[in-house]
């Protein structure tokens, strides 16, 4: 696959990845293995949602556990530099024809909702609540002790059309797997 050249002027600013919402069968088990065999801490929990967020973290979250009959990831969340990258976001994907709306979100500002490419909902907002910091409370530290997330990984069944969505909007590829069969 050749690397797409960056977009160095994008429609819209992209501060960086915010959290994932993820939906679990087991709550239960899925704090578990979280908080207990990774670290994370938890923020916020219901019979229904978890929030957790890692040790540098200073946002309310990175990852909403929400209970569910199907697992799947239930969305993408990134925060933008301004109300106006927000605005810009919707017409930019509007024009697109991709379905664009508003949602609610603990914790965060208004939320634009949409999807990418392959129909992975992905979501932009311009402020998260902070927390304190607790990166120096080392009673805290078990497990892997991630200190934040800081990217994701994304397969998709068209590596190019993919590579070209998020590329056309600021990010850039850090990471790809060639096939040995095809040489992509």
């Amino acid at each position: 696959m050749p690397v797409p050249s960056p977009n160095l002027y994008p429609p819209f600013n992209v501060v960086r990845l915010s959290h994932i919402g993820l939906n679990v069968r087991d709550l239960k088990k899925s704090r578990a293995f979280y908080v207990d065999t990774l670290g994370l801490q938890v923020t916020y929990e219901d019979s229904e949602t978890i929030t957790l967020r890692a040790l540098e973290e200073r946002g309310h979250h990175c990852m909403v556990l929400t209970r569910a009959d199907e697992p799947s990831v239930e969305y993408l969340a990134f925060k933008l530099y301004a109300e106006e990258d927000l605005e810009k976001a919707e017409a930019y994907f509007r024009a697109k024809g991709l379905p664009v709306e508003y949602v609610e979100r603990a914790y965060q500002s208004k939320t634009l909702r949409t999807r990418d490419n392959l129909g992975v909902p992905i979501e932009f907002f311009v402020s998260m609540d902070k927390l304190e910091p607790i990166h120096q409370k080392y009673e805290l530290y078990r497990g892997v002790k991630p200190l934040r997330i800081d990217h994701f990984n994304i397969f998709s069944t068209n590596v190019d059309e993919s590579a070209a969505f998020y590329n056309d909007f600021g990010f850039r590829v850090t990471e790809y797997t060639e096939d040995e069969e095809t040489g992509r």
